[in-house]
């Protein structure tokens, strides 16, 4: 029988706090800050609650939160065992071998992350997946647990899996892949190069002396001039973000209606009695609510980016020089969510 979570939140707090600072994985991380360690000691809580209700999957998740804001080996024990109770072999033994690179001192963990890399080498698919730089990794829809590295090993049900590669600035890289039972394999993703620095505004020239300076036309009024130079973003950045943000709301409310109706509690109870949470529709669902959450952040981070743009940085006397401008609009989606524009002026 596996260990059971008695471990209380204030034990979890002295161990992240005095032995996690940094994590076991050979890269130098930036210890967790205080509103981590707070938000991982509530996250491992419901995650023990959970486990005792036997609700593995509920539990994996919140385990794997307090694992992101304060990594321990305790929480990413509690989660591998909440992964494989669910019949997630797949997710249990990735959070397996991130185990054994980042804690491969700490017995009880290793004999368990061996055990179920075994039996995950023989039921699926193992890939090795190297990034240069270090990324993030996205199977299908479902993000990879762990910080961005250079090399990770995932697993894979049979059968055809996207894999996606994420870097800084929106920058992906993507693969699809045959995987097979007892298949292995290794892919390797190079990062896009970085976007281009907008182009600097040209230094102004600098004046001649009163003495070379030809007669000519008075110059504008300083006033004139430094409403020139102030500027800001055309009032069509505000628009695009109004519509993005319609546009999100949309999606948001067809995701809940789909949410709801597919595959549906009266569904769920017919084809899941006596399977528990592994089953595959209620699989279904929880994936269809994860993504109805993400939509929902999206939407909301586009209203507010939209909100501030419209009330600070646009201009709206018309006085942009609109040639000189070039504006584009972006949604970004990988750990979280992010919205704005980038514009040269």
């Amino acid at each position: 029988m596996g260990r059971t979570p008695r471990k209380t939140c204030s034990a979890f707090l002295v161990a992240a706090g005095l032995c996690l600072l940094v994590a076991r994985s050979g890269h130098a991380e930036t210890g967790p800050s205080a509103e981590d360690i707070k938000v991982a000691g509530t996250e491992y809580d419901l995650g023990r609650q959970s486990y005792k209700k036997k609700k593995w999957v509920e539990a994996s998740e919140h385990f794997e939160m307090a694992d992101s804001r304060a990594p321990s080996a305790v929480t990413l024990e509690l989660a591998l065992r909440s992964r494989d109770k669910a019949s997630q072999l797949d997710r249990a033994a990735m959070l397996a071998a991130l185990a054994l690179r980042r804690h491969p001192k700490e017995t009880a963990l290793v004999k368990l992350a061996e055990s179920v890399l075994k039996r995950g080498r023989a039921e699926l698919h193992s890939l090795t997946v190297k990034c240069s730089p270090a990324c993030d990794l996205v199977l299908g829809t479902k993000l990879v647990h762990g910080v961005a590295s250079t090399e990770r090993t995932v697993f894979l049900a049979p059968g055809t899996t996207q894999v996606n590669a994420s870097w800084s600035g929106g920058r992906t890289r993507s693969s699809s892949l045959e995987a097979t039972k007892g298949g292995s394999g290794e892919l390797s993703f190079e990062a896009p190069p970085e976007p281009k620095p907008e182009d600097a505004t040209p230094a102004q020239a600098k004046p001649r002396p009163a003495s070379a300076v030809a007669p000519g036309p008075a110059p504008a009024p300083a006033g004139d001039a430094g409403a020139e130079a102030k500027g800001g973003l055309p009032p069509l950045v505000f628009f695009v973000g109004a519509g993005l943000t319609a546009v999100a709301g949309g999606l948001t409310i067809w995701s809940g209606i789909d949410t709801q109706n597919n595959p549906g509690k009266d569904k769920v109870r017919e084809q899941c009695a006596g399977q528990g949470t592994s089953c595959p529709a209620y699989q279904d669902g929880l994936d269809r609510q994860n993504r109805t959450n993400l939509l929902l952040g999206v939407t909301a981070g586009v209203g507010v980016v939209s909100g501030v743009i419209g009330a600070f940085f646009t201009d709206w006397s018309g006085k942009a020089d609109k040639k000189s401008a070039g504006i584009s609009p972006f949604v970004e989606v990988g750990r979280g969510a992010s919205v704005g524009a980038r514009g040269s002026f």
